[in-house]
């Protein structure tokens, strides 16, 4: 589809700033960008690009929709070219371009302003390949709904411009001001305009050699300005109308008044410069007269919404007399009632109407449902809409679907009830919508005894339970049935999908009899002492006459794993009593315990200490033996007797450094004192030492070796 001028007409501001950057990107302006604030900047796009000949080119673009773009909006575009200092802009009217506005870019703006309307839109577009958009055609007819109004030309120039968009803002502006209304839901249904005339007269006068000369602006004969070239307010719509011959407005009817006819000007116009300067009429004198039209006042029809109002505006100054009333109430009882049977096909029962700061709720109940709805009391918008069939009517309306099924579950949400219904051939899942009740079905479930069929088997198969039976059912996350079972042995649970009907999932637990019975089956010859269970498994002890075991059996049944092994108290004696006599036949065990592995503790006439036993085995894994202190001092009195010859040997001191592993002994002779250092787990002689009793060094030597043997 090609574009036209139609497509184009169709487009928002929005879509035509966007496939204007598109197009700028194909015509080398790589640095443009899309003004955020328009109302602030006055422009829509700003766009850079290099020129190898004309060096940089600074570009701005403003869109104009809605209406004719007039003079008023080129001069202002104008300005805004000087104010950014840019090298040109294009303005764009897809609507078009008033006469006046084409004649002041014409002579004032040539060859910086460019006009682009629809045509020159849709050539751009075509040509730079931009995608046609698909509107629908009667969105343009929607849009020539909203503007019904005439095009009139006038035979003067319009001394200030005048605009129904104008218009129709100063009242949105009003109206949103004193009442909730958007500008948004704001028409013009009917649009008059008054008009006065006026005229605008160039004129000189003389008094002797000096002359004065001006433009006067003769509104009626009480209001002349007489000097309006130089007026603030008044110049530049002057210097604009005499560009100008004719004009045109936009409006359903248009009145025009005349208090003065063009002789008439004239006349009260000399009469009021003669008395101001004090010269004769006579030395005033006319060149050129020109009438214009002033806008004096716009009334306006509105459609607000679905609401009706009426609006006066002053054009000159944007004053807006403007009163619109609430909707009556049966406006919003109809609307519920047309609303309701068109949505659940049923009248109210009830009605009840209550209004607050220009809001309006109706609530009420149907035959099956109970509805409320808010309004905006003055453009009758919903705002909020509310229907609930109620409990009781659900009931019945999945009943009288499935007169033979059973109603499992029903939960609601806010706007969407799901449902489960149980029937001979399965379970039916049901969507329904609670503001309409409408049903569907969205997916449908095995009966729980055909998914006790498919799930039996695999889980008999693979799992020591046997003989299952069906015990209940549910359905979850309403898209899946979990069925329970129970049978010899134990539990079972089965996950069934709805969209395949077969098993997705499964969940098993035997009994702790069950766990009993397969340890047992494992360990032929032992007996249970006890069973005990966790979240997860079965911990069953057993022993026999030499182990105790610590079985852990996993809920299912499928895992045995041995936990801990022990040999048993008196098996673990027995073997201790024969090691120990291997390492001292006179040895007896003082104690035995279970500290991880276990430990012994011994003493016998030579020696003493510990061994730790493997707790499986038995086997020696680590031991502590040393020799007793009488043994060590009867070791070393021999040693004397038999190194020394001595026959009478005292010991006078023995000291045990247990952590240390020796002693330190102090032997009296008959003339000597004997000293060592004695290795209490091998019973060797470390180191050694004698001192005399008597003599001149002897106390010297006794104190040295009491300090090497304290």
């Amino acid at each position: 589809m090609p574009w036209t001028q139609d497509i184009v007409r169709m487009l928002s501001r929005e879509d035509i700033i966007e496939y204007l950057a598109e197009v700028l990107d194909k015509m080398g302006f790589r640095n443009h960008e899309k003004v955020a604030d328009r109302s602030r900047w006055g422009v829509d796009i700003v766009a850079v690009r290099d020129d190898p000949l004309a060096g940089t080119e600074k570009l701005l673009i403003k869109v104009h929709t809605g209406s004719l773009a007039s003079s008023k909006e080129v001069s202002v575009f104008g300005d805004l070219i000087d104010r950014y200092k840019a090298d040109r802009g294009i303005l764009i009217s897809p609507l078009g371009f008033t006469k006046d506005a084409r004649t002041v870019v014409a002579k004032e703006y040539r060859a910086r302003i460019i006009l682009w309307d629809a045509e020159k839109l849709a050539k751009t577009f075509s040509n730079y390949g931009i995608k046609v958009p698909e509107i629908k055609p009667q969105e343009s007819e929607e849009k020539a709904e909203e503007t019904p109004l005439t095009k009139f030309e006038l035979d003067a120039p319009l001394l200030f411009e005048f605009s129904p968009e104008g218009v129709l803002k100063a009242i949105a502006r009003e109206a949103s001001r004193k009442y909730p209304i958007k500008p948004e839901d704001i028409k013009i249904s009917f649009l008059k305009v008054y008009l006065s005339t006026a005229y605008i007269i160039s004129w000189s006068a003389r008094e002797g050699e000096s002359e004065e000369k001006g433009k006067a602006l003769v509104f009626s004969e009480e209001k002349i300005v007489s000097q309006a070239q130089s007026d603030p307010k008044l110049a530049t719509p002057v210097k604009k109308a005499l560009l100008n011959d004719r004009s045109e407005i936009y409006a359903t009817e248009r009145e025009i008044e005349s208090s003065l006819s063009p002789s008439e000007s004239v006349l009260v116009l000399k009469n009021t410069l003669s008395e101001k300067l004090g010269v004769p009429e006579s030395n005033i004198t006319i060149h050129e007269r020109k009438k214009v039209y002033v806008p004096t006042k716009a009334e306006a029809e509105l459609k607000v919404g679905a609401n009706r109002a009426r609006a006066v505006v002053d054009p000159n100054t944007n004053e807006v007399q403007l009163d619109v009333s609430e909707l009556p109430d049966e406006y919003f009882l109809q609307t519920v009632t047309e609303i309701l049977m068109d949505r659940i096909g049923e009248e109210p029962l009830e009605s009840k109407i209550e209004r607050n700061n220009g809001k309006v709720k109706v609530f009420g109940k149907t035959e099956r449902f109970n509805f409320e709805f808010k309004f905006n009391g003055y453009t009758g918008a919903v705002v909020y809409e509310e229907s609930l069939i109620t409990d009781e009517a659900l009931r019945e309306l999945i009943s009288n679907k499935y007169p033979a099924g059973t109603i499992l579950d029903i939960e609601k949400g806010k706007k969407v009830a799901i449902v489960e219904v149980g029937l001979k051939e399965g379970i039916v899942i049901l969507e329904v919508n609670l503001e309409n009740g409408e049903l569907k079905e969205i997916t449908t479930l095995p009966s729980p005894e055909e998914a006790f069929k498919k799930a039996k088997p695999i889980i008999e198969n693979n799992f020591p339970v046997k003989n299952l039976k069906l015990v209940s059912s549910r359905v979850l996350e309403h898209k899946f049935l979990e069925i329970t079972m129970e049978g010899e042995g134990g539990k079972a649970t089965a996950k069934i999908d709805g969209d395949t009907k077969d098993v997705l999932d499964y969940f098993v637990e035997i009994t702790p009899q069950k766990a009993e019975e397969l340890v047992l089956a494992k360990y032929p010859g032992y007996r249970t002492l006890g069973v005990s269970e966790s979240d997860e498994v079965y911990t069953v002890e057993i022993e026999n006459d030499k182990h105790k075991v610590t079985v852990k059996a996993t809920k299912d049944g499928k895992i045995l794993e041995e936990a801990d092994r022990v040999l048993k108290k008196e098996v673990a004696e027995k073997i201790a009593e024969e090691k120990v006599k291997d390492i001292d036949e006179t040895a007896e065990i003082k104690g035995i315990r279970l500290d991880g592995d276990w430990v012994v503790e011994f003493q016998g006439g030579s020696k003493v200490g510990k061994l730790v036993l493997d707790r499986k085995t038995g086997e020696v894994k680590e031991e502590n033996v040393r020799f007793t202190e009488l043994a060590l001092e009867e070791a070393f009195h021999e040693h004397l007797k038999k190194l020394y010859g001595e026959t009478e040997l005292k010991t006078e001191r023995l000291t045990h450094y247990k952590e240390e592993g020796y002693i330190h002994i102090k032997v009296a002779g008959k003339n000597s004192l004997y000293y060592a250092r004695i290795d209490t787990k091998t019973g060797k002689i470390l180191s050694e030492d004698r001192a005399p009793i008597k003599g001149i060094t002897a106390k010297l030597k006794q104190l040295q070796l009491e300090s090497k043997y304290k």
